[in-house]
Parts: C-alpha cells; structure tokens; sequence
C-alpha cells in the first residue's frame, strides 16, 4: 500500500490540468472584466462628446430654431453622435436627458432634479444639461460580480453646464 501510495504522489500526469483547473476562472474572470470596463469607459467617452454636441445647440439657440420638438432634435443629435455603440431606438428609450437652466449669473443655483426635466432657458442664462444612460453588461458573468444589487447594468451619467449665449 505504501509503494502504490509513494508512486501517486510522484506521478506529475494530469498536473497541468489541475492548475488550469484552479488558476483558469480567475484569469478568464479578470481578463473578461478588463474587456468589459473598456467598453464602459468607450460608451463614457462617447456619451461625454455626445452630450457636449447636443448641448452646443442649447447653448448658441439652434434648437429653438426647430420649432416645439426642442427635445426631439435634442434627441436627435445626442443619438447621432451615440450611434457607433447603440442604435437610435435604443438610444431614444434608453437615455435619460434632464435639463434645467437658472435665470441668474450663479452656476450654484441649479438644481437637477430626478428625472426628466426640460428647461433650455433663454439667452445669458445659466444651464444644466445631464444625460444618463443605464448600459447592459456585455458578459453577464461579470455584471454579476461588477453591478450592484445584482441589476446586470452600470449607470453612465455626463453633466455639462454652461452660459448660453446671449440670443433673442
């Protein structure tokens, strides 16, 4: 018994196997989060520049150029600039878009409220515009040890604030 048992213990087959088996989840769970992290910080990005193009027409006047759908052409041209990562229904349904504005000189007196609040204001005024977007992850394996409360998505949230220019 002692002879078989010394024998086991010097046999090396199978070893390899073993350690892929130990050291391999945690190398592929590491590895899929640095893909899954790049692509969030992308989508950051790319929400970052889209958000400063729309709000560039809230802030030299053109969208109240396009009539009553001030928030439709908003829209449009944020979803354009999103387009490389979501298609524009997506876009339309997914992105939260909250803008407020104070009618004075201080940048502290605006206050953004929860949801969904549309006020461009008039020229000179001081505005907020604040775009959220919940992005799915890609690998559910990792949403679940990356999101919080188990929800499969991280909140992406960009905030400009400006002065509009003084338009009539």
């Amino acid at each position: 018994m002692r002879r078989l048992l010394r024998r086991l213990i010097r046999n090396k087959r199978g070893a390899v196997a073993v350690e892929m088996a130990i050291v391999g989840p945690p190398f592929l769970l590491t590895l899929l989060s640095i893909v899954e992290l790049g692509l969030i910080l992308t989508t950051q990005a790319l929400l970052d520049g889209a958000t400063r193009d729309a709000a560039r027409a809230i802030r030299t006047g053109q969208i109240f150029l396009t009539g009553n759908n001030s928030v439709t052409a908003f829209q449009n041209i944020l979803c354009a600039d999103m387009g490389t990562i979501m298609n524009s229904v997506d876009c339309k349904t997914n992105v939260v878009i909250n803008v407020v504005s104070a009618h004075s000189t201080s940048f502290s007196q605006l206050n953004f409220n929860p949801c969904c609040t549309w006020n461009p204001g008039q020229g000179g005024d001081v505005v907020g515009v604040q775009v959220s977007y919940q992005r799915p992850f890609i690998i559910p394996w990792v949403g679940t040890v990356l999101s919080i409360n188990n929800s499969q998505k991280v909140p992406i949230v960009t905030t400009v604030v400006f002065r509009n220019e003084p338009f009539s």
